[in-house]
C-alpha cells in the first residue's frame, strides 16, 4: 500500500488555522494548531523512539517551505542522524567566535 502523501492544499492551511488540531500532510509532516497559533512538525522514529522536531511558525514558512524543511530532516535520518541534533550542533557551532584572543600576551 503506498503512502499518501502532500495531502494539504494552501487553501486547508489556511482554514484550519484557528481550528486546534493536528493536520496530517504526509511523510511525518504535520501541521499543529493549538490556540496559541499554528506551526509545523516533523515527526519520525529513530533508534526506536519517535521524535518530533519543530520546522517553524505557519506565519513565517508556508506549505512548499515547510515540505522542503521536511525532506531535509527525512535526509539526515535515512542517513541515521538524528535531525535535532543535527541542528543543535549547527546552531552552536554557529555561535562560536571565528577569532578566540589569546590571554595574558
Amino acid at each position: 500500500m503506498a503512502r499518501i502523501t502532500a495531502r494539504l492544499t494552501a487553501l486547508q492551511v489556511t482554514r484550519a488555522v484557528g481550528k486546534p488540531g493536528m493536520y496530517a500532510d504526509g511523510n511525518g509532516l504535520y501541521l499543529q494548531v493549538t490556540e496559541g497559533g499554528a506551526s509545523w512538525i516533523y515527526r519520525f522514529m529513530l533508534k526506536g523512539s519517535a521524535r518530533e522536531m519543530g520546522l517553524g511558525p505557519v506565519a513565517l514558512y508556508g506549505l512548499q517551505e515547510a515540505r522542503a524543511k521536511a525532506l531535509d530532516a527525512r535526509r539526515l535520518r535515512h542517513e541515521g542522524v538524528d535531525p535535532i541534533e543535527a541542528r543543535r550542533a549547527a546552531r552552536a557551532k554557529a555561535w562560536l567566535p571565528l577569532d578566540i584572543p589569546r590571554l595574558g600576551g
